[in-house]
């Protein structure tokens, strides 16, 4: 089976779970409905996937997987609730569709992205069975100040003509790098992963985090609005500075393929396997992808 339609079916049964643990909650019909519509906007469900794919690399049952990796996928929207906030990043569209702020107004939209960080974590303690200890902590700490948040200030607060390509990994290991990490190395962890194992997909989790934010930086400059869901030379137009404004697109490329090459280095210790085969083929797909 190929990666594309490997992803494909797993990511009709990971929205399936979404879908159905949102509803399980209960939320009001006002906070419901602006989270449900930032749910359902699409997106290559990366990191759920990314937990699946762990579970099986692992030899574990998906089942057990599921709501940790449905609460990734709140955590990641929540994100990008806020990050197309005005005082943000300021972004009318996502994934084709005005943003949530657009749709509802920046009250609700904030509240929304409040509501399914917090319920990501109501999804762990209502529907898993997994190691709460070990997972739960290695999400939040991934999640928070010390993960993607920390991130999203160093973003904001380091000067832009002062940014070099270390810093940019640095900012990126943290605000792109850190949820991905824990949909590798955390779904390990809350599936009872050896500390071997969880070491081995920290590495390569955070090699994907890295060539990701490349890619989309680069796509920022090379795609087009309609393939890319959103505006494209946002970047630019906000002079920040990214990989492709401090290498050019060239080397921009070398350097997020030389991460996907970490990245499947790092999976050497696993047996050879249908999965260990599909995440090594991501971590390239996470380079070539189009959006």
């Amino acid at each position: 089976m190929s990666l594309e339609i490997l992803i494909k079916n797993e990511k009709v049964d990971i929205e399936n779970h979404l879908f159905s643990y949102l509803d399980k909650l209960q939320i009001e019909k006002v906070l419901h409905e602006a989270m449900l519509y930032s749910l359902k906007a699409g997106g290559k469900r990366l990191r759920p996937f990314l937990a699946v794919a762990v579970a099986g690399l692992l030899g574990k049952e998906k089942s057990l997987v599921m709501p940790y990796a449905c609460a990734l996928e709140f955590i990641h929207t929540y994100s990008l609730i806020h990050d197309d906030l005005p005082a943000l990043d300021n972004d009318d569209m996502r994934r084709g569709k005005p943003s949530n702020h657009k749709k509802f107004g920046e009250t609700v939209a904030i509240l929304a992205g409040d509501a399914l960080n917090c319920d990501a974590f109501s999804i762990l303690f209502e529907f898993g069975e997994g190691n709460f200890h070990k997972g739960g902590k290695y999400l939040a700490k991934a999640s928070g100040g010390r993960g993607m948040v920390l991130g999203q200030i160093k973003d904001c607060t380091v000067p832009q003509n002062e940014r070099t390509v270390d810093i940019l990994d640095d900012i990126n290991l943290f605000k792109t790098g850190a949820l991905i990490v824990a949909s590798t190395a955390g779904a390990a962890a809350w599936l009872d992963g050896s500390e071997e194992e969880i070491k081995a997909l920290e590495e390569y989790g955070k090699n994907i985090g890295l060539a990701f934010q490349i890619a989309d930086d680069i796509l920022d400059v090379t795609s087009d609005s309609k393939t890319l869901g959103k505006p494209i030379g946002s970047d630019a137009q906000m002079n920040k500075t990214t990989y492709p404004a401090l290498l050019g697109v060239t080397k921009a490329e070398e350097r997020a393929s030389s991460y996907a090459d970490k990245a499947v280095e790092a999976l050497d210790m696993f047996k050879d396997s249908s999965w260990k085969k599909a995440l090594c083929e991501l971590a390239r797909y996470v380079v070539e992808r189009k959006n």
